[in-house]
């Protein structure tokens, strides 16, 4: 079963800010993501699963609102001394009016409606037994998580190409591609010549690698890790 975006961080101990960092998607946006004010696109998808060490299908393209937390209630107040407390007055309070159907709700159902040839506007309205607009949000949230079910059902994710993976799960977690390349130029001691995104360059054999992180030794034997994120390209040196 997905989850909310907010939900599969938290199963991972992991803050925002460190999501962030980790998946290059923007603090801001991930915040808009688990508020349920965007849809998480295709591409922010694969980034923050990756991140998260899951499968695309383990997250909601759409979260629900993270619930808010109640205030502990306080200890009564104490009467004064040798005199009978008075009875609290109880005031009612009018119930709650459920939270109305977002847009964003209503496109993401028609969107999911049109990967099925039996479901559209009509038979979900027929199901809800009012129209769109009129659903509440937690009616408009069951009937998501019905499509989404079914679709992780009927359509299971397609074979994983090998330079287009939702998770690496291979040594040292890089892709294939990358795997074989750094790990061939790392035992033939090749020089690599790595260009960052401000334009800076510097060159060395590689120490070692992981995910995220690159380490090269220069000739005078200084070794320096630079973090992926910030290499425009890198190249091994031709001999």
């Amino acid at each position: 079963m997905s989850g909310n975006l907010w939900e599969v961080r938290r199963s991972k101990k992991m803050k925002v800010r460190d999501l962030a960092a980790k998946s290059g998607v923007p603090v801001s946006l991930i915040h808009q993501y688990e508020a349920g004010e965007k849809t998480i696109s295709q591409a922010h998808m694969r980034q923050l699963a990756r991140a998260l060490i899951v499968d695309t299908w383990d997250i909601k393209p759409l979260s629900d609102p993270k619930p808010r937390a109640q205030p502990a209630p306080g200890p009564p107040p104490r009467p004064p001394s040798g005199k009978p407390a008075r009875p609290q007055k109880t005031s009612k309070t009018p119930s709650r009016r459920p939270a109305p159907v977002r847009p964003s709700q209503i496109e993401h159902l028609l969107g999911l409606a049109e990967r099925f040839p039996d479901v559209n506007r009509a038979s979900l309205e027929a199901q809800a037994g009012k129209p769109l607009e009129e659903l509440e949000k937690r009616e408009a949230s069951g009937l998501l998580n019905q499509l989404q079910e079914r679709l992780r059902q009927e359509q299971p994710p397609p074979s994983k190409q090998p330079f287009d993976r939702h998770r690496a799960y291979l040594p040292e977690g890089v892709d294939e591609f990358e795997l074989k390349y750094l790990t061939a130029a790392q035992a033939a001691g090749h020089t690599l010549s790595i260009t960052l995104l401000d334009g800076s360059q510097l060159e060395g054999v590689i120490a070692g690698f992981s995910p995220y992180t690159i380490t090269v030794r220069q000739p005078r034997g200084e070794e320096i890790t630079v973090n992926k994120l910030a290499i425009a390209y890198y190249r091994k040196q031709e001999a």
